[in-house]
């Protein structure tokens, strides 16, 4: 018997850890307008790679980018998590003075065992949304080689390390867990 409370008590104190960070085989969407809040972002759903496509195309990216370069406010975004890699995609939008309409696409990966960084970002320059749209379709189908193949086609803007993200990422996830 006491055996048996020991185990009891030895599963019991392993499943009470920190957030559960297993695989989900879901992707979700969420979006961000030039006036609202990043921190308040919450994802609008589990979606498929028409549904995401259909979601870009409805997107107002100029009329977004012109207000957030008038307001000085966030870069009107949308983005894909990808639950089952902890991978995400996401696009921005831009103006310059000219009125010029440019795009941002980041991607966003898991960090190497044992670093500070629980994520990196790496975000691109995109002129074309037919580019994007081919990314999606590979982001999509999880082919990472063929994803980062298309990125290097794109001139880098940055790469970034995500130090404050993954606490945020991780409550997210227990949602659609």
């Amino acid at each position: 018997m006491r055996i048996a409370a020991f185990l009891l008590l030895f599963l019991g104190l392993f499943s009470c850890g920190g957030p559960a960070n297993r695989p989900v085989d879901v992707f979700v969407w969420d979006q961000l307008r030039a006036h609202e809040d990043p921190e308040r972002v919450e994802p609008v759903g589990t979606c498929e790679v028409d549904e995401f496509l259909a979601e870009m195309e409805r997107f107002p990216w100029h009329e977004q980018a012109r207000e957030a370069l008038k307001f000085r406010k966030n870069s009107p975004t949308l983005s894909v998590t990808d639950l089952k890699t902890d991978r995400s995609f996401f696009i921005s939008s831009a103006v310059d003075d000219s009125d010029r309409l440019g795009y941002f696409v980041g991607y966003v990966y898991p960090g190497e065992e044992g670093t500070r960084a629980r994520r990196y970002v790496s975000l691109y320059e995109v002129e074309q949304m037919d580019a994007i749209r081919e990314m999606v379709v590979v982001f999509f189908r999880r082919d990472e080689a063929g994803l980062k193949r298309l990125l290097g086609e794109q001139p880098k803007y940055m790469d970034a390390r995500d130090h404050a993200g993954w606490d945020k990422y991780l409550e997210m996830k227990q949602k659609f867990i």
